[in-house]
């Protein structure tokens, strides 16, 4: 029986509760691929796929360019919410990376809470209704870490959508 996406964030929380470094790890991947296949998902319920400008790779890093890269059939909100899948996806792979196959460096607790936090923040935008608008408040912005800005000014907020 194939897995879902739900399953894969399932596993990666439940590894991620383990107090060891080698969970971590395992959580941060299983996270990541949650994020990736929601992503391609996503991407083929958009009206034409958006441009693999950009870094060099293969299919994931072809997805995060066309993801940032938004095709203009897509609407103002779905340019801005591909955009914003594109940019923390690479952040998230960026985490995956690591914690795959930088066995020398340290992965943190703080970076694993970041990578779960983040991934349910691309899930729940890659889950709004298409034309509905964003419900967090969001510009479009990214923060280094891949995340949008956690209190924005009133001017840049934007009014949830009823649920």
């Amino acid at each position: 029986m194939p897995v879902t996406i739900d399953e894969l964030m399932n596993i990666a929380r439940e590894q991620g509760q383990r107090n060891a470094e080698g969970w971590r790890r395992s959580a941060i991947s299983r996270a990541y691929y949650a994020a990736y296949h929601r992503c391609r998902e996503w991407e083929r319920a958009l009206p034409a796929l958006g441009a693999n400008v950009g870094s060099q790779g293969g299919r994931h890093q072809e997805l995060i360019n066309r993801l940032k890269h938004p095709d203009r059939a897509c609407s103002a909100v779905m340019k801005l919410r591909s955009k914003a899948n594109g940019a923390q996806l690479e952040v998230q792979r960026e985490r995956r990376v690591k914690a795959d196959y930088r066995l020398n460096d340290w992965v943190s607790e703080k970076e694993l809470s970041e990578q779960l936090d983040q991934v349910a923040q691309l899930i729940a935008r890659c889950d709004e209704a298409p034309g509905a608008d964003l419900t967090a408040p969001w510009t479009g912005r990214i923060n280094p870490s891949g995340t949008p800005p956690p209190n924005p000014t009133p001017s840049d907020t934007r009014p949830s959508a009823p649920r």
